[in-house]
């Protein structure tokens, strides 16, 4: 997931329908280059995760974006994912690397502070996410978190953008290698296919600048 330019990463709605949000997002993985979208579902039984990973995953693996799992490492492998993102300490990181490594992603996440993601960083993900997947509320990555991380570490990091669209701004210019969506996506007023339509635009403005 290593690249040189902001890309955007989806991250589910926490509930829905896998059958009536498939072109939902297949519409809107057509009107961006996402790298990856999270499968979410927060605390949803076994059955409803099954369904969602089964019914979305051909879905953002056909339009070339990684499909992964929150927390599931079982899932990532039995639904033919792409890989899974994990929250929580250094032994839940290695054990879903034990399970998924070397064929999956396994990526890591929910820090807001340098201690946290360093400590996960220590163990060698293959990305961290800064910024929290919180169960109530998701709660954004700063600008200086961000800017500490890329200037220090090699890990690629997705820098959460949960509150407006100054956020996303700010976090650009902080250099995330990548930048994570839920709401501001799903629930645009234009709809979710202008909301990265938006987000893209700001990745570049940000590139143009630096260039």
């Amino acid at each position: 997931m290593e690249t040189d330019a902001t890309r955007l990463v989806l991250i589910t709605p926490k509930a829905l329908d896998p059958k009536a949000f498939a072109p939902v997002l297949a519409d809107t993985l057509a009107a961006s280059d996402c790298a990856s979208v999270i499968l979410d579902l927060a605390d949803a039984d076994d059955e409803a995760w099954r369904a969602a990973a089964t019914t979305l995953g051909p879905v953002a693996q056909s339009a070339g974006a990684a499909f992964l799992v929150h927390n599931r490492p079982d899932l990532a492998v039995s639904a033919n994912a792409d890989g899974v993102h994990v929250t929580g300490n250094a032994a839940t990181l290695a054990a879903a690397q034990t399970a998924c490594k070397p064929d999956l992603i396994v990526g890591a996440g929910d820090c807001t502070t340098r201690h946290a993601a360093m400590l996960l960083g220590e163990h060698g993900p293959d990305y961290v996410l800064l910024g929290r997947l919180d169960s109530e509320d998701d709660i954004a990555a700063t600008h200086n978190l961000v800017e500490w991380w890329c200037e220090l570490f090699q890990i690629p990091c997705i820098a959460l953008c949960a509150e407006d669209w100054e956020t996303v701004d700010t976090i650009v210019d902080g250099g995330a290698d990548f930048i994570g969506l839920r709401d501001l996506v799903w629930q645009h007023p234009g709809g979710p296919a202008e909301a990265v339509r938006r987000a893209l635009a700001i990745a570049g403005r940000r590139h143009e600048r630096a260039a």
